[in-house]
């Protein structure tokens, strides 16, 4: 017995030494994105039709390919006939005469216009670089909680809730905005959790037996945070909304850059904060996403001109492109005309943004997105007997922006314990948690109080927030038991089996997430809160 242990031990150990050699910390999360992958392209063709805001942004994107710029369309509040020129593989039957307006600025049309580039201008094509920015959204929503929980596991679980939610699901399977700002936020908030990292790791190094003349420490350089401002650059080129969630990290890192100075040992370390961090944050992270902002508008710069005809071959002004010729100015001179311009763009869109309050059966007001009490529904249909393999009276096949109740509603419970455990304890991490969701959400309460339109697909950037308050109020509650495995093990089967109830809440809704036909009483069955009608 003895000499059979001595021979079958040591390859069992060797064995086991290999497999935690492996990466897991990008293993995991990479099997996570792929799971979350199948999910989104699946079936991402059907249906075949412009779906809800799709009449834009897939129309839009398809301008871009071949005029740089937003170009007018023959279609009325429905979108015809445009649309149905578009969709039968003929769009520019559809085209009218000049630049058409746009609510939005161009980055998150450029990448569904690099998707029709690469696959066509069908449904999959536009639609692809939407599931391309949700899966990459997960990825690194499953890295950057593996760096705030020390967890690869958690990581992961991280990565898997958000992967298993519905409004999640819905918005990487349709060629709209709103994914595209979720992929920026999550990618400039993660920049910005590794610059804090790498910031603390750089005092400590610097400042271990060493002297500093000056008692406010040494300057630290913030790589990482230039990768943030790009982040932050893209996600206000995509939407406006996400200029709120840039301010309110960029306050959290300064208030980083304190602590990390503090914690080295610095005398002063507000002090150290606004005279070494402050200037650079400013020229690093402000002016770096503002010139990436404008660098976005370069389809609508060389509108006009001759460099458009280079590259197009052709010459479509956009919209008010030639605005400042037409109104000359005393005091700027004419080379800022495009800038001039750009600026006149801005305000009419922002007046028209003021202005959106007609009522709309798919609206939704901002307390009612955190219990998921009126998502939009986005596409319906039915279907009798016998037609498209229903087999029941009356069928119906539906997409509404409805997120996974279980996430949504426990995200609630787990935001308020963040909360508290954020003023109790001073946590960064439950500081960044509740600070993005509230980031997200609360500057849409001035515009409903004054009546304006809004839909519960602007909740998305919000969701990266809530997963992480979920995924934090669990390692706080495994924490004090690490040494007593069997709480310990107990902890972490109720956190599997409620990864589990998601997963199975998902699947549940999933038919009406994806437009897939189900029986009326089955499509009914569904439909859980009055709001959901």
């Amino acid at each position: 017995m003895t000499a059979s242990v001595a021979v079958n031990d040591p390859p069992a150990l060797e064995q086991r030494r290999r497999l935690a050699a492996l990466p897991w910390g990008w293993i995991g999360p990479l099997a996570v994105s792929a799971l979350a992958g199948l999910l989104v392209f699946h079936r991402l063709g059907s249906p075949h039709a412009l779906v809800w805001d799709e009449t834009y942004y897939a129309k839009d994107a398809w301008s871009y390919l071949h005029y740089g710029v937003e170009h007018n369309w023959h279609a009325g509040r429905d979108g015809e006939p445009a649309n149905a020129y578009f969709l039968a593989g003929h769009p520019v039957a559809g085209l009218a005469e000049g630049g058409e307006w746009a609510a939005h600025p161009p980055v998150g049309k450029w990448l569904i216009a690099a998707g029709i580039a690469v696959f066509g201008a069908g449904p999959f094509g536009y639609r692809a670089a939407a599931g391309v920015a949700g899966v990459l959204a997960v990825l690194i929503l499953a890295r950057t909680a593996r760096r705030m929980t020390g967890s690869t596991v958690l990581g992961c679980a991280a990565g898997l809730l958000m992967a298993l939610d519905g409004s999640w699901l819905v918005s990487s399977r349709m060629s709209m905005l709103d994914v595209f700002l979720l992929l920026w936020v999550t990618a400039g908030f993660g920049c910005l959790v590794v610059d804090r990292d790498r910031t603390r790791a750089a005092l400590a190094a610097r400042l271990t037996g060493a002297v500093y003349a000056s008692r406010n420490g040494p300057f630290v350089r913030h790589g990482w945070r230039i990768g943030a401002g790009v982040c932050f650059g893209l996600a206000c080129g995509t939407k406006w909304s996400g200029l709120y969630v840039m301010a309110v990290f960029w306050v959290l890192a300064m208030l980083w850059d304190r602590n990390a100075r503090k914690a080295a040992g610095v005398e002063r370390p507000w002090r150290g904060m606004l005279k070494l961090d402050l200037l650079p944050s400013l020229l690093g992270f402000w002016f770096l996403a503002g010139a990436v902002y404008v660098a976005s508008w370069w389809g609508w710069f060389v509108s006009g001109t001759g460099l458009q005809k280079a590259l197009f071959g052709q010459v479509v002004p956009g919209y008010q492109r030639n605005w400042a010729e037409r109104h000359p100015s005393g005091i700027w001179p004419s080379f800022l005309d495009p800038v001039r311009s750009l600026w006149h763009y801005h305000a009419i869109t922002l007046d028209f943004h003021d202005g959106v309050t007609q009522p709309n059966p798919a609206q939704s007001w901002p307390w009612q997105w955190p219990y998921l009490g009126h998502p939009a529904v986005m596409y319906r249909t039915t279907f009798q007997a016998g037609q498209d393999g229903c087999r029941a009276t009356k069928c119906v096949a539906e997409i509404s922006n409805l997120g996974t109740p279980v996430l949504w509603w426990f995200s609630i419970a787990a935001l308020v314990s963040m909360a508290l455990y954020a003023v109790l304890f001073r946590d960064w991490r439950a500081t960044a948690a509740v600070g993005g969701y509230l980031a997200s959400w609360l500057p849409w309460f001035p515009a409903a109080l004054a009546d304006r339109t809004m839909y519960s697909t602007y909740t998305l950037p919000m969701l990266p927030f809530a997963v992480l308050a979920i995924v934090l109020l669990f390692d706080g509650i495994v924490t004090p038991y690490r040494d007593r495995p069997v709480r310990r093990a107990l902890i972490w089967t109720c956190g599997g089996a409620y990864v589990a109830a998601v997963a199975v809440n998902l699947l549940y809704l999933y038919p009406i997430l994806t437009a897939q036909a189900v029986p009326e009483s089955a499509w009914h069955a569904r439909l859980w809160l009055p709001g959901w009608t």
